[in-house]
């Protein structure tokens, strides 16, 4: 993957604010995957996507597996996790009649049986939520780049990316700043910019303008290669 840059975006939970979210990333021509959980215990029914926004959906973004819904996998039994796997990827193909090739574990929370249970069910590939990571290895547990969310606990690694300079760790401290400074990152150095995020996140901190400068900072660039999330994990897997 020397050399080559790939851009992913993804965003989890199946809120209705995700068709706000996926007109933004049309407006800049970026890709994206949708993680649905169609029966999210976290909210109401009136707050999800309907059927028929994830059908249409579905058209022009990848729509991933969330189980359905929304546990912690690493909190429940086996028994009841492998359901909640396998029975959103099932209930996901029947509606889209299309094969469901991604999944993300609901909170990040996974371990090896999860990993397991999550491959055995079909899935190609499985995303976390961990961030500054620019590589694609185990297939069953990719982390992230960047989180469209404010993160006082991740100052150190802040710190890290930033080479020990203050000045920067300073400017970092701001994730708009930081997906730009990532991105510009992975334009120097190769890799995978992949940003995600919850679009109930984005509305509840007022950060739709700056998602809006990320996006259009990342967009449209000459050799780079942007694609949802399977794609890019098969493209930079294989070349």
């Amino acid at each position: 993957m020397k050399n080559k840059v790939f851009v992913t975006t993804s965003w989890d939970d199946g809120h209705r604010l995700d068709i706000k979210l996926t007109q933004l990333l049309k407006k800049y021509s970026l890709p994206g995957t949708i993680y649905y959980a169609p029966e999210n215990r976290e909210w109401l029914d009136g707050d999800l996507l309907r059927v028929e926004q994830v059908k249409e959906l579905s058209h022009e973004f990848e729509i991933g597996g969330h189980t359905v819904t929304h546990p912690s996998l690493t909190r429940v039994s086996l028994d009841v996790a492998k359901k909640e796997i396998y029975d959103s990827r099932t209930y996901l193909q029947d509606i889209l009649d299309k094969e469901i090739k991604s999944f993300c574990y609901p909170k990040g929370h996974y371990n090896s049986e999860i990993k397991r249970i999550v491959k055995e069910a079909g899935y190609e590939n499985a995303r976390t939520v961990e961030r500054f990571n620019f590589v694609i290895d185990d297939q069953y547990a990719i982390a992230t780049s960047l989180h469209a969310y404010q993160h006082y606990q991740d100052i150190l690694k802040i710190l890290k990316f930033s080479n020990h300079n203050l000045r920067s760790a300073w400017k970092n401290w701001d994730w708009e700043h930081l997906a730009k400074a990532e991105f510009d990152y992975v334009l120097e150095n190769g890799g995978v910019f992949h940003l995600w995020g919850h679009s109930w996140e984005i509305e509840k901190n007022a950060d739709w303008e700056r998602l809006e400068r990320v996006f259009d900072y990342i967009s449209n660039h000459t050799n780079v290669y942007y694609g949802d999330f399977s794609t890019i994990v098969h493209r930079s897997l294989t070349i």
